[in-house]
C-alpha cells in the first residue's frame, strides 16, 4: 500500500473509469452519426420533394432503408472507429497518469531502481508463447467455438487490413488499456490496498470491458499477469510490452493462417499448447527470480 490519501477514494477510481467509458461511447456515437446523417438528410429531402411527409410507420421504414448503406459502412470499419474512440481516451488517461506519478513523488513513493532490462526479453518470450498457448487451449476447450459473440467480434475485428490491425489492435488499444487499467486503476487501488486485492479488482473491471465469455476469462487472467509485471518492473512499459506482443501475435497468426494451420491437426495443436505453456512457465520463473524494482517507500506485496 502506498498510503496516498485522496478526498474521495471511491470517485478517484470510479470517476476515471466512467469518463473513459463515456469518451469511447460518445466518440463512437459521433462517428456513427457523421456517417449516417448524410443518408438521413437525403431521405428527408426526398420526402419533402414529394410534397408531404409520409405516415410515421412508412417514414421509419424509409429511414431504415436509407440508412442501410451507412450501417454497412459502420460495420465494415469497426476497427478504425474503435481506434479513433480509443485514441480519444488518451486526453483523459495521459494527464491523470502524469499527475498521479507526480503525486507519488511528492509523497516519497517513487521508484528508485527499476527491474533489469533483460527482463523485457522474458516478457517477449512469455507473450509470444502465451498467445499461442492460450488460443490453442481455448480451442481445445471449445470455448471459442461455443461463444457466438466471440466469433462475431473476431470476424469484425479481423476484417480490416493487416496494417490497420497491427496499428490499432496491436498498438493503440493495448497502450490505451494499460494506461487506464494498470496506470490508473491498479495504481489507485494500490494506494490503499495490498497487491492481490488491487490486481484482482482492476483485472475484473478490465475483463468486463470485453463482452464475450471467452474474452472475459482470457482478459481476467491476462490482467493479473499485467498487474504483476507493473509491480515487478516498477514501470508501465512492462505490461504495455506484454499486451502489445500478445495482441500483435494474435493478429499476425490469424492473418497469416498460422492458427488455422495449427488447428488443422489435433496433435499439432496439443503440441503447440503444451510447448507454449512450457515456455510461458520458464519465462515466468525467470521473471520471478529476477531482481524487482526498488521503491523509495516499498509497497506491501500482500502475497
Amino acid at each position: 500500500m502506498n498510503q496516498i490519501q485522496r478526498k474521495s477514494p471511491f470517485w478517484s477510481l470510479a470517476g476515471p473509469l466512467l469518463i473513459y467509458l463515456a469518451i469511447q461511447m460518445l466518440v463512437q456515437t459521433a462517428v456513427d452519426l457523421v456517417i449516417s446523417i448524410p443518408y438521413f438528410a437525403r431521405a428527408y429531402a426526398d420526402a419533402l420533394k414529394q410534397g408531404a411527409m409520409p405516415a410515421m410507420e412508412e417514414w421509419l421504414r424509409t429511414c431504415m432503408e436509407a440508412l442501410e448503406p451507412a450501417f454497412q459502412i459502420i460495420a465494415a470499419h469497426q476497427v478504425e472507429i474503435a481506434g479513433v474512440a480509443t485514441l480519444a481516451t488518451f486526453a483523459l488517461t495521459v494527464p491523470l497518469f502524469i499527475k498521479d506519478r507526480k503525486l507519488e513523488k511528492m509523497c516519497g513513493i517513487s521508484v528508485v531502481k527499476k527491474a533489469p532490462l533483460q527482463g523485457y526479453g522474458f516478457i517477449i518470450f512469455f507473450g509470444a508463447a502465451g498467445c499461442i498457448a492460450a488460443t490453442c487451449l481455448m480451442t481445445m476447450a471449445h470455448l471459442a467455438f461455443y461463444d457466438a459473440q466471440y466469433q462475431q467480434t473476431a470476424e469484425v475485428m479481423y476484417a480490416a487490413g493487416l496494417p490497420l490491425q497491427l496499428l490499432i489492435l496491436g498498438g493503440v488499444i493495448p497502450v490505451a488499456e494499460e494506461m487506464m487499467f494498470r496506470g490508473l486503476l491498479f495504481k489507485r487501488f494500490r494506494e490503499r490496498q495490498r497487491f492481490w486485492y488491487s490486481a484482482v479488482c482492476s483485472s475484473v473491471f478490465f475483463a468486463f470491458m470485453h463482452t464475450s465469455i471467452t474474452q472475459t476469462i482470457y482478459t481476467l487472467l491476462l490482467g493479473l499477469m499485467l498487474s504483476y509485471l507493473y509491480e515487478k518492473f516498477g514501470s508501465l512499459k512492462a505490461p504495455v510490452l506484454l499486451h502489445i506482443v500478445m495482441n500483435t501475435g494474435s493478429v499476425l497468426l490469424t492473418a497469416t493462417g498460422g492458427f488455422r494451420w495449427i488447428g488443422a491437426d489435433p496433435m499439432r495443436m496439443a503440441a503447440a499448447a503444451i510447448g507454449g505453456a512450457f515456455i510461458c512457465s520458464v519465462a515466468f520463473v525467470m521473471l520471478q527470480r529476477m531482481p524487482g524494482a526498488e521503491y523509495a517507500q516499498a509497497p506491501q506485496s500482500g502475497e
